[in-house]
């Protein structure tokens, strides 16, 4: 195997949208306040258990977070841990480009 044989490409910043998920957007959140939970929690000291009583969230549920079994929350649940762990969430909503007729028609 030599360079020859492998394409670069440049990524979009979102692996689930550059692997075509559908809920890519939604996941790409889920996984960024995640990671925001574990580290709070890791700045603290917090195991699971001593989180369990900072933020009123199980700790197998905590574990489930570190884990990154993100599939049974929702995305405000999330931010309501992010809260009871002192920290504040920003949600900043931009406008995508304009899709080309090409770009369109391929997503249809």
């Amino acid at each position: 195997m030599n360079d020859d044989d492998f394409e670069i490409v440049r990524g979009s910043g979102n692996i689930y949208a550059d692997l075509g998920d559908p809920d890519a957007d939604t996941r790409q959140m889920k996984a960024q306040l995640a990671a925001e939970i574990i580290a709070a929690l890791d700045r603290r000291k917090l195991t699971v258990r001593d989180g369990e009583k900072v933020t009123g969230v199980t700790a197998a549920d905590l574990s489930r977070i570190r884990n990154a079994y993100l599939g049974r929350f929702t995305i405000d649940r999330l931010v309501r841990v992010l809260n009871a762990l002192d920290r504040h969430v920003t949600v900043k909503v931009t406008r995508m480009p304009k899709r080309s007729k090409e770009q369109a028609a391929a997503s249809t």
